[in-house]
């Protein structure tokens, strides 16, 4: 079910991008990318430097990184290209292109987007639902994929499973606290009250005693 809701996701982000055309589509996509990669492999960074080891802060540090460097990006790329070059396809070419690059962006943007809920707090709320690490699996393989030929070309010593490292220690992390969350002892059920047996006992003339004696003044 959350494979298919990104699909649905991704078919309308298509639909929409159809219009934007091949090229300023493409250029959203590849920042996109980027951002993504900069969010895994300098969220961690970013998250030890600041010394805060609290419950969300290294997912609003991994979105935060991500969001900031997308506008960094989106921005540098509208000045220096989108705004002084117009490219132009062939029209088929231009919305085929449009829509293709269009479902792969809004396909990517909901991996990275379920792969942080995952991580975070609210993995227990979610979890109760079938929000886990293994019905996100094709999703954070996807991510890793596009994320991984960013790094296979930046990074110095060409490590491809650097990125698959990272995204699975911090759901094997996310994991190991929604299980000890589990395991920890729920209170018990309050005992019910002892029923006590009322036991009755007839009263006869003898435990009653001798009759109590009246004393009358003469008249």
């Amino acid at each position: 079910m959350i494979f298919w809701t990104g699909i649905a996701l991704a078919l309308f982000l298509a639909a929409i991008m159809v219009k934007k055309g091949l090229y300023e589509t493409w250029t959203l996509f590849f920042n996109i990318v980027i951002a993504v990669y900069l969010g895994l492999t300098l969220g961690p960074v970013l998250k030890n430097l600041l010394g805060i080891d609290q419950a969300g802060v290294e997912v609003l540090v991994l979105l935060g990184t991500a969001v900031v460097s997308l506008t960094v990006l989106y921005l540098f790329s509208y000045i220096i290209f989108l705004s002084q070059f117009h490219v132009t396809f062939p029209k088929l070419v231009d919305s085929a292109g449009g829509g293709l690059f269009g479902f792969l962006t809004g396909l990517l943007i909901y991996s990275f987007i379920v792969f942080l809920i995952c991580v975070s707090p609210l993995n227990p709320y979610f979890n109760k639902i079938g929000f886990n690490s293994a019905s996100i699996q094709s999703n954070t393989n996807y991510m890793i994929w596009w994320t991984g030929l960013i790094n296979g070309i930046v990074s110095a010593d060409q490590k491809q499973d650097s990125l698959d490292q990272t995204v699975s220690a911090l759901i094997e992390n996310a994991d190991k606290s929604y299980q000890a969350g589990k395991a920890t002892v729920e209170p018990n059920e309050p005992a019910e009250p002892a029923q006590t047996e009322v036991i009755e006992k007839k009263i006869t003339p003898a435990d009653l005693g001798p009759p109590p004696e009246l004393e009358f003044e003469d008249i």
